[in-house]
C-alpha cells in the first residue's frame, strides 16, 4: 500500500481541557472518519477514572482491542481518529510506530490553548457532566500541564497546530488524508464555538 492511498490515523495532544474530544469529533465528521475514545470505552467497559488506581492495569487491554478495531476500518479505506492524549514523546512515538508498521500514515493533532482556557473548559465539563468524559478540577489541570510535553518537528510526526479553533500549521499535502466524494475541504479546521473567546 503506497503512502498516497494509505488511510489516515490521526492522534491528538493537548492540555486536559484543551478541546481535544471537541476537535476529534468535528475531525470525524469532516473526514468521514471513526473516533476511538480512550476516556469513553474505559468508563463504560470499567467504570474507571483515569486516576483510578485499577485504570493501568486494564489500560492496555483497552488500547489494545481499539487498536485492532481500528485496523479493520483503516483496511475498509478509512481514517480513524485516536481520541486520546498523546501527551509525552515517548506516548506520540509508540503510536507513530505502530500506525507506520502497520502501513498507514499520521498525523498529530497538537491542540494548543492558553491555561486559563483549559481550566475554564475544564470546569465546565464537570459542571455540565459530560457522558463519556473524566472531570478533572482546576489543580487537576495545573498538574497534568507540568507534566505535559508539546510536540516538536525533531519527532518526525506531521503536526496540525490547532490554536483555538483555528489551524495554524497545515500538514504537508503529501499527509492529508486522500480526498473522498462528500468530504468537506480539509484547508481549516472547522472554529470551535466552545473554544472560542
Amino acid at each position: 500500500m503506497s503512502d498516497r492511498s494509505a488511510p489516515t490515523v490521526h492522534l491528538l495532544c493537548g492540555l486536559p481541557g484543551a478541546g481535544k474530544t471537541t476537535h476529534a469529533r468535528r475531525l470525524a465528521e469532516e473526514l468521514l472518519a471513526v473516533r476511538f475514545s480512550l476516556d469513553e470505552w474505559m468508563l463504560r467497559l470499567f467504570g474507571l477514572r483515569y486516576d483510578d488506581p485499577a485504570y493501568g492495569s486494564r489500560l492496555p487491554a483497552c488500547t489494545g482491542l481499539i487498536w485492532d478495531t481500528a485496523v479493520q476500518v483503516l483496511r475498509l479505506g478509512h481514517d480513524v481518529v485516536l481520541d486520546w492524549n498523546q501527551w509525552s514523546r515517548q506516548r506520540r512515538a509508540h503510536w507513530c510506530d505502530t500506525v507506520r508498521l502497520a502501513g498507514f500514515q499520521v498525523v498529530l493533532h497538537h491542540v494548543d490553548v492558553p491555561m486559563e482556557v483549559a481550566v475554564a473548559r475544564a470546569r465546565d465539563r464537570a459542571e455540565q457532566g459530560t457522558v463519556g468524559s473524566h472531570d478533572i478540577d482546576e489543580a487537576g489541570v495545573r498538574h497534568l500541564a507540568e507534566i505535559f510535553e508539546p510536540p516538536t518537528a525533531s519527532e518526525g510526526i506531521p503536526i496540525r497546530t490547532v490554536l483555538w479553533g483555528r489551524t495554524e500549521k497545515r500538514v504537508p499535502t503529501a499527509f492529508l488524508p486522500r480526498g473522498r466524494v462528500g468530504r468537506r475541504s480539509r484547508e481549516r479546521s472547522p472554529a470551535c464555538a466552545r473554544c472560542s473567546p
